[in-house]
């Protein structure tokens, strides 16, 4: 049991949401709990560490892996202008790197590249696809040199820390002064989690341990020393995995078979030429606005890695 928080380390949570794993649709129920003192939302009762491979599965890794390398360029060109907006990096170090789908759109001759990756066989093929340097194992675990990174990225990886506190300490060792630490989390104040609740895709337990609000990532940066250069929210969508969600709850209660989301292979044509005009009319203009008004699906931060006051 986390019951401490494991973001500011004060408080006891106190009760806030129930969950089951639904992409596995498994129904065993986890228990979120809110941190009164920084508003961090994290799960009590997550599986032991050692237990979580079982909770990822070939199919989460896989889906992970293809929707990082599908249209690689234009999927991370959005992170990679964030980050050299804020820094000419020399070196970067991707956190949950994955297959190195967004190192290879940062690799230019001469920039030293490096990746942490839990799983394996998917940071063997990060090594393979990029040639970077990748540990395999649990971030905080790495033992990257003091001051060695200009630049580094933890795009949707956060959020499945039991120790985040300790990993963004971690991130604030390896970085050079000057240097940028850019992060990506689900939001846990957006609008689609306040319409969906525990059908919201993103919230995604066991996988996810804790869940951010603009509060609370800002104050963990804070905390360890980072100033704040940016805080958005961005314009992703979850409506339509949520959406089934919410269908596949109404089916098990009609006494219908359901078909987990780790299990569904991609839809017929003419059911991605409805979706794709769903996507382009409703859902665009739902996810642009919820952006704009600052209750977007995600967080983007930058946080910088200030120069030593003059003696």
């Amino acid at each position: 049991m986390i019951r401490t928080c494991p973001a500011c380390n004060e408080a006891d949570g106190l009760p806030w949401l129930e969950s089951p794993d639904r992409y596995h649709w498994r129904r065993v129920a986890y228990q979120l709990v809110r941190c009164p003192a920084c508003s961090l939302i994290w799960l009590m009762n997550a599986p032991d560490p050692s237990e979580m491979p079982a909770h990822y599965g070939k199919e989460y890794h896989h889906d992970i892996t293809q929707s990082g390398e599908k249209k690689a360029s234009q999927r991370w060109k959005e992170h990679g202008d964030v980050v050299m907006h804020f820094a000419h990096p020399g070196a970067i170090l991707d956190i949950g790197c994955s297959s190195g789908a967004f190192l290879k759109t940062m690799a230019v001759e001469g920039r030293k590249l490096a990746g942490i990756e839990i799983d394996p066989e998917v940071a063997e093929t990060a090594r393979r696809n990029t040639g970077a340097e990748v540990f395999c194992g649990d971030a905080p675990d790495a033992s990257f040199p003091a001051a060695s990174f200009d630049v580094i990225t933890c795009v949707h990886t956060l959020e499945h820390q039991f120790r985040p506190r300790e990993l963004v300490a971690k991130v604030w060792y390896w970085l050079k002064p000057g240097g940028i630490f850019y992060v990506v989390v689900p939001n846990i104040d957006s609008w689609e989690f306040r319409l969906f609740r525990s059908y919201w895709y993103a919230l995604e337990v066991p996988r996810h341990i804790t869940f951010f609000s603009p509060t609370s990532l800002r104050r963990i940066g804070e905390q360890a020393g980072f100033r704040v250069d940016r805080m958005i929210t961005r314009a992703d969508c979850h409506l339509e995995a949520s959406t089934k969600y919410v269908f596949d709850e109404m089916r098990e209660k009609m006494g219908l078979t359901v078909r987990p989301l780790a299990d569904v292979s991609s839809p017929a044509l003419p059911w991605r030429v409805v979706r794709k005009a769903i996507r382009m009319t409703g859902i665009l203009a739902f996810r642009q606005i919820a952006s704009a008004s600052g209750h977007g699906a995600s967080l983007g931060a930058v946080f910088t890695k200030p120069f030593p006051a003059a003696q």
